[in-house]
């Protein structure tokens, strides 16, 4: 696993999953450009896609995820080609893309997030058995989820490592504690 920035893929992800009712509309290469009023997306998935799709004149604003799961894309674009095409792009899903040279996204990270198979043993998206009824929103939370996992995992791993098992049990029954002060707070639990 790489050590790429989480935390602004989660909020990403995040916002994404929990965005409103859409509108859309065919554009670019074959994708669909979804034009919600909280997330707009445009989505390519499995097109059998070559090479990433870019407007062929002005620049497409006001999207914020590009989702080009299981197409056949070899490179990525530098980022400041996809942001002259992408102003307001927030989010880039590649995953199932088998040919994809995973050393063209490094040079996204830092700028974007980017769901990719890059990180994995073997790919997790299986594109010829795709959920008909798992969308892009769907995914991306099954992503995230995986992600969450991951992340506990990592930090269970080192505090046993760091013998600090006591300190991470103290840290979770504080939290829990503030959040239930929070939810009594609010009117959901009795005292």
């Amino acid at each position: 696993m790489s050590s790429t920035p989480r935390a602004p893929l989660i909020f990403v992800l995040f916002s994404l999953i929990v965005s409103g009712s859409s509108r859309t509309i065919p554009c670019l290469d074959g994708c669909k450009c979804d034009l919600s009023e909280h997330d707009p997306v445009i989505s390519c998935d499995g097109l059998g896609l070559e090479r990433f799709p870019l407007p062929h004149s002005s620049p497409l604003r006001g999207f914020h995820y590009l989702a080009l799961t299981c197409n056949d894309l070899e490179t990525i674009p530098a980022i400041s080609m996809i942001k002259a095409s992408f102003p307001d792009l927030q989010g880039i899903d590649v995953q199932g893309n088998p040919r994809l040279n995973c050393t063209t996204l490094a040079h996204l990270h830092t700028e974007i997030p980017v769901l990719s198979d890059c990180e994995e043993d073997k790919p997790k998206l299986q594109c010829d058995n795709l959920d008909k009824n798992c969308d892009w929103k769907c995914r991306a939370l099954t992503k995230l989820k995986e992600m969450w996992a991951q992340f506990k995992d990592l930090v269970n791993r080192k505090a046993k490592e760091w013998q600090a098992e006591e300190t991470i049990e103290a840290a979770k029954n504080w939290f829990s504690a503030q959040f239930k002060k929070f939810k009594v707070a609010i009117g959901e639990l009795s005292d």
